[in-house]
């Protein structure tokens, strides 16, 4: 697996010029139909993600977080992402600083990232099954520190009295 972490700083067009040009290469020209398919999103947790691959798939509509998007994803995140997801969604205003949560669950910032790998993935996987495109269902603010989770999928995680699975399950 690779995993690349990037911050591209500036205004919009600069911004937006830097990720087109890393989608189609430094030596390619940009194309009208390379800029059609550069997608742009992520402002919530500071995160801008590049996604050229729209000649080879059907278009994906954006949705909203349903209980059947959250079963599903659920099922495919793995034990410790559930542990942290089911912290959140039972905290405050689905709002828990890294700190606490840190603390709750005894790890350091290192091992809490790596609990955290499985969400990409799920929710890519639930892009696929569903063929629709949701939002990220937790972010990071690094201005607040705090972890936030959408309600829509922390509602559905405490209507649906979801758990973590053990890892003898």
């Amino acid at each position: 697996m690779v995993k690349v972490a990037l911050t591209i700083e500036g205004d919009a067009a600069e911004v937006i010029a830097a990720i087109r040009k890393l989608a189609v290469g430094d030596s390619a020209t940009v194309t009208p139909a390379a800029e059609d398919a550069v997608d742009v999103s992520g402002e919530t947790n500071g995160e801008v993600t590049a996604n050229s691959d729209t000649n080879t798939s059907p278009p994906v509509q954006e949705g909203r977080w349903t209980i059947d998007h959250v079963r599903t994803f659920w099922r495919y995140l793995a034990p410790n992402a559930q542990q942290v997801y089911h912290q959140v969604a039972h905290s405050q205003g689905y709002v828990m600083s890294r700190q606490s949560l840190l603390d709750t669950m005894g790890l350091t910032e290192r091992q809490l990232s790596g609990q955290m790998s499985s969400v990409g993935h799920s929710v890519r996987r639930i892009r696929n099954v569903h063929n629709i495109s949701l939002p990220h269902p937790m972010s990071f603010d690094q201005s607040s520190d705090d972890y936030k989770m959408l309600p829509d999928v922390a509602d559905a995680i405490v209507r649906l009295n979801l758990t973590p699975t053990t890892s003898d399950s």
